[in-house]
């Protein structure tokens, strides 16, 4: 049987949607002040909306690995060498 006890922090789908959309909207504010003087074309938020739309269906749905555990690899020296 599978353990599911978590083995390290997993991410949360809520908080890295909510932080990409912030991310989103200074880029494009980013590019209305600096390029455009304004609204972006419309094929640029387009553009904006379908990859950050795609983005949020593929976090919602993505769940932490939790696989089997293994200790790391520790320091080998010369002595094993032999």
């Amino acid at each position: 049987m599978q353990n599911d006890k978590r083995h390290g922090p997993s991410m949360s789908p809520k908080r890295v949607i909510a932080w990409m959309t912030g991310g989103v909207f200074v880029v494009i504010g980013c590019l209305m002040f600096t390029i455009f003087d304004g609204l972006p074309p419309w094929p640029v938020m387009v553009c904006f909306l379908t990859s950050h739309v795609f983005f949020c269906l593929v976090v919602s749905t993505v769940r932490p690995y939790r696989g089997p555990y293994s200790e790391p690899v520790r320091q080998r020296t010369t002595k094993e060498w032999e």
